[in-house]
Protein backbone atom coordinates (compact mmCIF):
# COMPACT_ATOMS: atom_id res chain seq x y z
CA UNK A 1 0.00 0.00 0.00
CA UNK A 2 1.45 3.40 -0.64
CA UNK A 3 1.83 5.63 2.44
CA UNK A 4 -0.68 6.72 4.79
CA UNK A 5 -2.99 9.04 3.37
CA UNK A 6 -5.42 9.02 6.65
CA UNK A 7 -4.46 7.42 9.70
CA UNK A 8 -7.21 5.92 12.46
CA UNK A 9 -6.20 4.83 15.80
CA UNK A 10 -8.59 3.05 18.37
CA UNK A 11 -11.27 4.91 17.61
CA UNK A 12 -14.07 4.11 20.04
CA UNK A 13 -17.77 5.10 20.13
CA UNK A 14 -20.44 5.13 22.30
CA UNK A 15 -24.64 6.39 22.39
CA UNK A 16 -25.35 5.88 26.11
CA UNK A 17 -24.92 2.54 27.49
CA UNK A 18 -24.51 1.24 23.63
CA UNK A 19 -21.16 0.89 22.18
CA UNK A 20 -20.84 1.13 18.24
CA UNK A 21 -17.31 0.89 17.42
CA UNK A 22 -14.45 -0.46 19.84
CA UNK A 23 -10.68 0.05 19.08
CA UNK A 24 -11.03 0.58 15.29
CA UNK A 25 -7.62 1.19 13.91
CA UNK A 26 -6.93 1.51 9.42
CA UNK A 27 -5.31 3.39 7.09
CA UNK A 28 -5.64 4.49 3.56
CA UNK A 29 -3.31 5.14 1.08
CA UNK A 30 -3.16 7.71 -1.79
CA UNK A 31 -5.54 6.56 -4.75
CA UNK A 32 -6.74 3.72 -2.40
CA UNK A 33 -10.03 2.37 -2.44
CA UNK A 34 -11.73 1.07 0.58
CA UNK A 35 -14.90 -0.80 1.00
CA UNK A 36 -16.55 -1.52 4.71
CA UNK A 37 -18.86 -3.88 5.09
CA UNK A 38 -21.08 -5.58 7.69
CA UNK A 39 -24.46 -6.18 9.20
CA UNK A 40 -26.89 -2.70 9.39
CA UNK A 41 -25.77 -1.55 12.69
CA UNK A 42 -22.16 -2.68 13.00
CA UNK A 43 -20.75 0.75 13.25
CA UNK A 44 -19.76 1.60 9.35
CA UNK A 45 -21.89 4.66 8.97
CA UNK A 46 -20.76 6.10 12.77
CA UNK A 47 -17.12 5.59 11.47
CA UNK A 48 -17.45 7.91 7.91
CA UNK A 49 -19.14 10.27 9.88
CA UNK A 50 -16.63 10.60 12.67
CA UNK A 51 -14.19 10.56 9.69
CA UNK A 52 -15.99 13.48 8.30
CA UNK A 53 -16.22 15.06 11.84
CA UNK A 54 -20.11 14.97 11.70
CA UNK A 55 -19.63 12.62 15.46
CA UNK A 56 -17.44 12.79 17.44
CA UNK A 57 -15.58 10.07 18.96
CA UNK A 58 -15.22 9.36 22.30
CA UNK A 59 -11.35 7.84 22.27
CA UNK A 60 -8.91 7.98 19.47
CA UNK A 61 -7.11 10.22 16.77
CA UNK A 62 -7.33 10.78 13.10
CA UNK A 63 -4.80 11.85 10.80
CA UNK A 64 -4.81 13.08 7.56
CA UNK A 65 -0.85 12.83 6.04
CA UNK A 66 0.79 14.41 8.94
CA UNK A 67 -1.96 16.76 9.63
CA UNK A 68 -3.88 15.78 13.14
CA UNK A 69 -7.34 16.02 12.39
CA UNK A 70 -8.63 15.04 15.92
CA UNK A 71 -7.14 13.80 19.53
CA UNK A 72 -8.74 14.29 23.00
CA UNK A 73 -7.61 17.65 23.13
CA UNK A 74 -7.64 18.62 19.70
CA UNK A 75 -10.77 18.75 16.72
CA UNK A 76 -10.79 19.75 13.32
CA UNK A 77 -13.88 20.94 12.31
CA UNK A 78 -15.60 19.06 9.41
CA UNK A 79 -15.80 21.90 6.76
CA UNK A 80 -11.50 22.38 7.29
CA UNK A 81 -11.11 18.53 6.76
CA UNK A 82 -11.11 18.76 3.04
CA UNK A 83 -13.04 15.65 2.30
CA UNK A 84 -15.86 15.02 -0.09
CA UNK A 85 -19.11 13.31 1.39
CA UNK A 86 -21.74 11.23 -0.58
CA UNK A 87 -24.83 9.95 0.77
CA UNK A 88 -27.09 7.66 0.06
CA UNK A 89 -29.59 9.59 -1.67
CA UNK A 90 -27.36 12.03 -3.14
CA UNK A 91 -29.09 15.50 -1.38
CA UNK A 92 -29.03 17.37 -4.38
CA UNK A 93 -30.58 21.25 -3.74
CA UNK A 94 -34.16 20.40 -5.92
CA UNK A 95 -34.41 24.05 -7.07
CA UNK A 96 -30.96 24.18 -8.50
CA UNK A 97 -29.64 22.94 -11.80
CA UNK A 98 -26.90 20.37 -12.05
CA UNK A 99 -24.62 23.17 -13.08
CA UNK A 100 -25.43 25.10 -9.67
CA UNK A 101 -25.66 22.10 -7.65
CA UNK A 102 -21.87 21.43 -8.45
CA UNK A 103 -20.60 24.74 -8.09
CA UNK A 104 -21.95 24.88 -4.45
CA UNK A 105 -19.57 22.41 -3.72
CA UNK A 106 -17.24 25.20 -4.22
CA UNK A 107 -17.76 26.89 -1.36
CA UNK A 108 -18.96 31.24 -0.89
CA UNK A 109 -17.61 31.55 -4.82
CA UNK A 110 -20.23 29.21 -6.34
CA UNK A 111 -18.31 28.71 -9.84
CA UNK A 112 -18.73 32.89 -10.37
CA UNK A 113 -14.57 32.96 -10.91
CA UNK A 114 -13.17 31.61 -14.17
CA UNK A 115 -11.07 28.80 -12.19
CA UNK A 116 -14.10 28.02 -10.33
CA UNK A 117 -16.47 27.76 -13.56
CA UNK A 118 -13.21 26.10 -15.53
CA UNK A 119 -13.25 23.20 -12.16
CA UNK A 120 -17.10 22.93 -12.64
CA UNK A 121 -17.12 22.06 -16.31
CA UNK A 122 -13.66 19.63 -15.86
CA UNK A 123 -15.49 17.77 -13.10
CA UNK A 124 -18.81 17.35 -15.07
CA UNK A 125 -16.41 16.18 -18.10
CA UNK A 126 -15.01 13.70 -15.46
CA UNK A 127 -18.28 12.03 -14.62
CA UNK A 128 -19.94 12.37 -17.77
CA UNK A 129 -23.19 15.29 -17.02
CA UNK A 130 -21.77 17.85 -19.29
CA UNK A 131 -24.96 18.22 -21.39
CA UNK A 132 -27.35 17.44 -18.18
CA UNK A 133 -25.64 21.23 -16.89
CA UNK A 134 -29.19 23.27 -17.06
CA UNK A 135 -31.23 20.72 -15.65
CA UNK A 136 -33.05 20.59 -12.28
CA UNK A 137 -32.88 17.27 -10.32
CA UNK A 138 -36.07 16.03 -10.95
CA UNK A 139 -35.45 16.12 -14.62
CA UNK A 140 -32.65 13.25 -14.64
CA UNK A 141 -32.60 10.15 -13.54
CA UNK A 142 -31.47 8.75 -10.00
CA UNK A 143 -28.20 6.88 -11.43
CA UNK A 144 -27.37 10.91 -13.13
CA UNK A 145 -28.07 12.19 -9.82
CA UNK A 146 -25.48 9.85 -8.11
CA UNK A 147 -23.01 10.97 -10.68
CA UNK A 148 -24.19 14.84 -10.30
CA UNK A 149 -23.55 14.44 -6.14
CA UNK A 150 -20.05 12.67 -6.55
CA UNK A 151 -18.53 15.82 -8.91
CA UNK A 152 -20.16 18.35 -6.34
CA UNK A 153 -18.13 16.13 -3.75
CA UNK A 154 -15.21 16.61 -6.04
CA UNK A 155 -15.21 20.20 -7.13
CA UNK A 156 -13.24 21.33 -4.00
CA UNK A 157 -10.52 18.62 -4.25
CA UNK A 158 -11.12 16.91 -1.53
CA UNK A 159 -8.42 14.98 -0.15
CA UNK A 160 -10.30 11.73 0.65
CA UNK A 161 -14.18 10.56 -0.68
CA UNK A 162 -16.68 9.15 1.59
CA UNK A 163 -19.33 7.30 0.35
CA UNK A 164 -22.48 6.10 2.44
CA UNK A 165 -24.39 3.10 0.41
CA UNK A 166 -23.81 5.61 -2.81
CA UNK A 167 -25.79 2.49 -5.02
CA UNK A 168 -28.26 1.39 -2.87
CA UNK A 169 -31.26 3.52 -3.77
CA UNK A 170 -30.77 3.07 -7.12
CA UNK A 171 -32.88 0.06 -9.11
CA UNK A 172 -30.97 -3.04 -9.91
CA UNK A 173 -30.42 -2.60 -13.55
CA UNK A 174 -28.87 -0.03 -12.88
CA UNK A 175 -26.59 -0.65 -10.30
CA UNK A 176 -23.65 -2.49 -11.38
CA UNK A 177 -23.14 0.49 -14.27
CA UNK A 178 -23.35 3.17 -12.39
CA UNK A 179 -21.12 1.87 -9.57
CA UNK A 180 -18.52 0.50 -12.45
CA UNK A 181 -19.00 3.99 -13.67
CA UNK A 182 -17.97 5.93 -10.32
CA UNK A 183 -15.08 2.92 -9.49
CA UNK A 184 -13.78 4.15 -12.72
CA UNK A 185 -14.59 8.17 -12.29
CA UNK A 186 -12.57 7.94 -8.65
CA UNK A 187 -10.06 6.10 -9.99
CA UNK A 188 -8.85 8.43 -13.00
CA UNK A 189 -9.14 10.84 -10.42
CA UNK A 190 -6.92 9.10 -8.18
CA UNK A 191 -9.12 10.14 -5.48
CA UNK A 192 -8.54 8.12 -2.14
CA UNK A 193 -11.93 6.85 -0.81
CA UNK A 194 -13.60 5.06 1.56
CA UNK A 195 -17.20 3.61 0.39
CA UNK A 196 -19.92 1.44 2.84
CA UNK A 197 -21.60 -0.75 1.29
CA UNK A 198 -23.71 -3.62 2.63
CA UNK A 199 -23.29 -5.69 -0.29
CA UNK A 200 -19.85 -7.89 0.23
CA UNK A 201 -19.91 -9.01 -3.79
CA UNK A 202 -19.82 -5.34 -4.63
CA UNK A 203 -17.04 -4.82 -2.22
CA UNK A 204 -15.33 -8.16 -3.22
CA UNK A 205 -15.04 -7.11 -6.85
CA UNK A 206 -14.24 -3.13 -6.79
CA UNK A 207 -12.59 -2.63 -3.66
CA UNK A 208 -8.70 -2.28 -3.05
CA UNK A 209 -9.51 -3.45 0.37
CA UNK A 210 -12.34 -4.86 2.20
CA UNK A 211 -12.89 -4.00 5.87
CA UNK A 212 -15.48 -6.10 7.60
CA UNK A 213 -17.17 -4.43 10.97
CA UNK A 214 -19.29 -6.49 13.50
CA UNK A 215 -20.62 -5.21 16.86
CA UNK A 216 -17.99 -1.86 16.68
CA UNK A 217 -14.93 -4.35 15.73
CA UNK A 218 -12.97 -4.29 12.59
CA UNK A 219 -12.54 -8.05 12.75
CA UNK A 220 -10.46 -8.26 9.22
CA UNK A 221 -9.04 -5.75 6.79
CA UNK A 222 -7.55 -7.23 4.33
CA UNK A 223 -7.46 -7.50 0.05
CA UNK A 224 -10.30 -8.52 -1.68
CA UNK A 225 -8.82 -12.24 -2.20
CA UNK A 226 -7.49 -12.63 1.19
CA UNK A 227 -10.96 -11.71 2.68
CA UNK A 228 -12.37 -13.99 0.68
CA UNK A 229 -9.96 -17.22 0.49
CA UNK A 230 -8.33 -16.72 4.07
CA UNK A 231 -10.99 -15.26 6.19
CA UNK A 232 -9.63 -14.48 9.71
CA UNK A 233 -12.34 -16.08 11.80
CA UNK A 234 -15.72 -18.11 11.18
CA UNK A 235 -17.32 -15.44 11.29
CA UNK A 236 -16.05 -13.47 8.57
CA UNK A 237 -16.21 -16.26 6.56
CA UNK A 238 -19.52 -16.92 7.14
CA UNK A 239 -20.47 -13.11 6.10
CA UNK A 240 -18.25 -13.19 2.99
CA UNK A 241 -19.69 -16.79 1.72
CA UNK A 242 -23.25 -17.75 2.20
CA UNK A 243 -22.39 -21.46 0.56
CA UNK A 244 -18.86 -21.76 2.46
CA UNK A 245 -19.56 -25.37 4.99
CA UNK A 246 -18.57 -24.06 8.46
CA UNK A 247 -18.16 -27.81 10.21
CA UNK A 248 -17.41 -28.97 13.63
CA UNK A 249 -13.90 -30.95 13.46
CA UNK A 250 -11.16 -32.65 15.48
CA UNK A 251 -7.53 -32.65 13.84
CA UNK A 252 -5.71 -35.93 13.06
CA UNK A 253 -2.72 -36.82 15.13
CA UNK A 254 -0.54 -35.28 12.70
CA UNK A 255 -2.37 -31.72 12.40
CA UNK A 256 -1.91 -31.99 8.76
CA UNK A 257 -6.18 -33.38 8.24
CA UNK A 258 -9.22 -32.80 10.54
CA UNK A 259 -12.06 -35.09 10.74
CA UNK A 260 -16.05 -33.89 10.49
CA UNK A 261 -19.13 -34.76 9.74
CA UNK A 262 -18.39 -34.29 5.89
CA UNK A 263 -15.31 -36.32 5.45
CA UNK A 264 -12.76 -38.63 7.62
CA UNK A 265 -9.83 -36.80 6.28
CA UNK A 266 -9.69 -33.17 4.77
CA UNK A 267 -6.51 -31.97 4.39
CA UNK A 268 -6.17 -28.30 6.21
CA UNK A 269 -4.49 -25.76 7.11
CA UNK A 270 -4.65 -24.45 10.65
CA UNK A 271 -5.44 -20.45 10.84
CA UNK A 272 -3.97 -19.80 14.51
CA UNK A 273 -1.02 -21.56 16.17
CA UNK A 274 -2.04 -20.81 19.31
CA UNK A 275 -2.30 -23.33 21.85
CA UNK A 276 -2.20 -26.35 19.42
CA UNK A 277 -1.45 -28.27 22.51
CA UNK A 278 -4.28 -31.09 23.82
CA UNK A 279 -6.82 -28.55 24.18
CA UNK A 280 -6.85 -27.24 20.75
CA UNK A 281 -7.06 -30.21 18.47
CA UNK A 282 -10.99 -29.14 18.24
CA UNK A 283 -12.51 -26.60 16.25
CA UNK A 284 -14.02 -25.79 13.19
CA UNK A 285 -13.46 -26.77 9.63
CA UNK A 286 -13.82 -24.06 6.60
CA UNK A 287 -14.94 -25.28 2.95
CA UNK A 288 -15.64 -23.08 0.29
CA UNK A 289 -18.48 -24.37 -2.03
CA UNK A 290 -16.28 -23.57 -4.59
CA UNK A 291 -13.61 -25.74 -3.58
CA UNK A 292 -15.75 -28.39 -4.60
CA UNK A 293 -16.06 -30.83 -7.41
CA UNK A 294 -18.16 -33.50 -8.74
CA UNK A 295 -16.34 -36.76 -9.39
CA UNK A 296 -17.46 -40.29 -9.77
CA UNK A 297 -17.86 -42.18 -6.18
CA UNK A 298 -15.09 -43.13 -4.64
CA UNK A 299 -12.65 -41.63 -7.70
CA UNK A 300 -9.23 -39.91 -6.94
CA UNK A 301 -9.53 -37.18 -4.32
CA UNK A 302 -12.71 -38.19 -3.43
CA UNK A 303 -13.27 -37.44 0.25
CA UNK A 304 -17.10 -38.03 0.30
CA UNK A 305 -20.35 -38.69 -1.36
CA UNK A 306 -23.50 -36.68 -1.77
CA UNK A 307 -26.83 -37.31 -2.86
CA UNK A 308 -28.63 -34.74 -5.75
CA UNK A 309 -31.78 -33.17 -4.25
CA UNK A 310 -32.58 -30.37 -6.38
CA UNK A 311 -30.94 -28.69 -9.75
CA UNK A 312 -32.03 -25.23 -10.61
CA UNK A 313 -31.61 -23.66 -14.31
CA UNK A 314 -29.36 -20.49 -14.41
CA UNK A 315 -28.55 -20.84 -18.16
CA UNK A 316 -24.90 -20.38 -17.90
CA UNK A 317 -24.94 -22.38 -14.67
CA UNK A 318 -27.01 -24.44 -12.14
CA UNK A 319 -27.50 -24.75 -8.80
CA UNK A 320 -26.89 -27.63 -7.51
CA UNK A 321 -28.63 -28.73 -3.86
CA UNK A 322 -26.63 -31.84 -1.91
CA UNK A 323 -26.82 -33.86 0.69
CA UNK A 324 -23.88 -35.86 2.15
CA UNK A 325 -24.74 -37.51 5.23
CA UNK A 326 -26.29 -35.03 6.94
CA UNK A 327 -24.47 -31.82 5.80
CA UNK A 328 -26.08 -30.09 3.21
CA UNK A 329 -24.18 -28.39 -0.01
CA UNK A 330 -24.71 -25.93 -2.47
CA UNK A 331 -22.95 -25.63 -5.84
CA UNK A 332 -22.59 -23.42 -8.75
CA UNK A 333 -21.63 -25.71 -11.64
CA UNK A 334 -20.71 -24.60 -14.87
CA UNK A 335 -19.88 -26.37 -18.41
CA UNK A 336 -21.43 -29.87 -19.26
CA UNK A 337 -21.42 -31.42 -15.47
CA UNK A 338 -25.08 -29.83 -14.40
CA UNK A 339 -26.70 -30.92 -17.97
CA UNK A 340 -25.50 -34.83 -17.13
CA UNK A 341 -27.32 -34.48 -13.73
CA UNK A 342 -30.63 -36.06 -12.24
CA UNK A 343 -32.22 -35.80 -8.73
CA UNK A 344 -31.26 -38.88 -7.08
CA UNK A 345 -27.99 -39.17 -8.69
CA UNK A 346 -25.03 -39.86 -5.94
CA UNK A 347 -21.81 -38.08 -6.78
CA UNK A 348 -18.41 -37.80 -5.43
CA UNK A 349 -16.77 -34.59 -4.17
CA UNK A 350 -13.26 -33.61 -4.74
CA UNK A 351 -11.62 -31.01 -2.79
CA UNK A 352 -9.40 -28.31 -4.28
CA UNK A 353 -6.96 -27.12 -2.52
CA UNK A 354 -6.93 -27.50 1.47
CA UNK A 355 -9.87 -26.76 4.12
CA UNK A 356 -9.32 -24.04 6.78
CA UNK A 357 -9.09 -25.40 10.64
CA UNK A 358 -9.66 -22.83 13.23
CA UNK A 359 -9.06 -24.22 16.80
CA UNK A 360 -11.21 -23.50 19.40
Amino acid sequence: MSPALLTLDNIQKSFGNTRVLADVSLQLGQGEILFLVGPSGCGKTTLLRIIAGFEVADLGHMQIGDRLIFDQHHFVPPRDRHLGYVLQEGVLFPHMSVYRNIAYGLGNGKGRTEAERARVHEVMALTDISELAERKPHQISGGQQQRVALARALAPGPSIMLLDEPFSALDEHLRAQIRDDIIDILRRSNSAAIIVTHDRHEALSCADRVGLLDNGHLLQLDTPENIYQRPASPLVARFISDNSLLLPAELDAGACCAQSALAQRVPIEIMSAQGLGQHARTGKLLIRADQLEPTRVGGDGAICSASVQRIKFHGSHSQVDLLAGDTRISLDLTGGVHAQLRIGDTIGLRLVGNGLFYPH
